[in-house]
């Protein structure tokens, strides 16, 4: 049942809207006011879902009633219709700008009594049930997004105690979930590890994210190489997406086996080396298609050396580039440009380096951010 609140100092109005409205609106309710005070009360007190209001009343008029309802965030949603003898435009507009739903004068006129008020009316009781419903469902979904967001959390390692290699790491997403993605994982003999830039933000991103940690961790355990690993990754996202051509990502796989680093590439910005001599600093080059694109693309293989404390440098485009302002991005080969101008201290305090890194590239606000940022430094042991 709806319930309204008819305010008014006047009892033969309150009478003749109720009665207005009973004749018109089916499942109805009312609820009475006498005051701007007692219309505060029963607000506190009662579930309402539309308020008529008089603006010419004694105590407290209902401007000050308007006024409150605005302010308070239980109250706020509530639409007020205003029914007032007080009909000079100045006066509406300023109701309006303070939020009234809308604004009839009396005396009431035969054809208002007939049409213009229950219309009024029921459009306004319509307007409250949707925007209350629409809250709840977003609510809800805020509610969902923080246990996904949670969850997406948990498929980034922090494991720094690994055998062959630390991992120091940086993730920032731009909503609340992100579509940027990175992995470590140990074997025997010999570390695998992967970045990924998913095409897009929220859900769906994430969930591909989700997905490609399945497929890379199954891929690693059947190839021996970071081409075929992308190879069966690709051929894994293009049979699953088919009819989704639009979709697409880059990816970056290396494997770490004694001295030597193996590492292959589907469209990823480069990732580079860091040595004692930041001169000797190298990108890992090696090009590729993106996941996504063709079902029978072949990857190359490249090796570079790597000796006992250098790391590797991994990163997504989100470091660099500003969506919104094309202007101001930059290219991947500036990550190592912004790395060597940093303190030369920060290189020894591999959390200090990537906290003076995002800095460098004004990337420490998360509300700023318009694309998704994903840093892993490996370090090897």
């Amino acid at each position: 049942m709806y319930r309204i609140l008819v305010v008014d100092d006047m009892l033969v109005n309150r009478k003749l809207m109720k009665k207005v409205l009973k004749d018109s609106i089916d499942d109805i309710g009312f609820l009475d006011a006498e005051d701007g005070f007692q219309a505060i009360e029963v607000l506190e007190q009662e579930d309402v879902h539309l308020v008529i209001l008089d603006l010419m009343m004694p105590g407290k008029d209902g401007y000050e009633v308007l006024e409150d309802m605005k302010k308070h965030p239980q109250f706020m949603d509530i639409p007020v219709i205003v029914n007032s003898a007080v009909n000079d435009m100045e006066s509406i507009k300023k109701t309006l700008e303070m939020g009234a739903m809308d604004y009839f004068t009396k005396p009431i006129t035969p054809e208002q009594m007939k049409v213009i008020i229950p219309l009024k009316a029921n459009n306004a009781l319509k307007f409250y049930e949707q925007k209350k419903e629409l809250k709840e469902k977003n609510t809800r979904m805020k509610n969902e997004l923080k246990i996904a967001s949670l969850l997406q959390c948990s498929l980034f390692r922090n494991e720094e105690n690994q055998e062959k290699m630390s991992i120091y790491q940086r993730y920032m997403a731009c909503d609340e979930l992100g579509g940027d993605l990175f992995d470590y994982v140990e074997t025997k003999d010999r570390s695998w590890f992967m970045i990924a830039d998913i095409t897009g933000h929220g859900v769906a991103a994430s969930m591909v994210a989700s997905m490609l940690k399945v497929v890379f961790n199954h891929a690693i355990a059947s190839n021996h190489q970071p081409s075929g690993v992308l190879s069966e990754i690709n051929l894994t996202f293009c049979n699953l997406m088919a009819e989704n051509t639009s979709l697409c990502f880059s990816v970056f796989v290396g494997k770490l086996e004694d001295d030597t680093v193996t590492y292959s590439n589907a469209g990823h910005p480069y990732p580079f080396i860091i040595r004692e001599d930041v001169e000797e600093w190298e990108a890992l080059k090696s090009n590729g298609f993106l996941i996504g694109l063709f079902d029978d693309v072949d990857y190359e293989d490249h090796t570079i050396s790597m000796k006992h404390g250098e790391g590797i440098l991994h990163f997504t485009d989100g470091l660099f580039e500003h969506s919104s302002n094309p202007e101001e991005s930059k290219s991947h080969t500036s990550v190592m440009e912004h790395a060597r101008l940093l303190d030369s201290t920060a290189l020894k305090d591999p959390e200090k380096f990537l906290d003076q890194l995002l800095a460098s590239f004004g990337k420490t606000d998360k509300k700023m951010l318009d694309d998704d940022i994903a840093i892993m430094y490996l370090i090897r042991k």
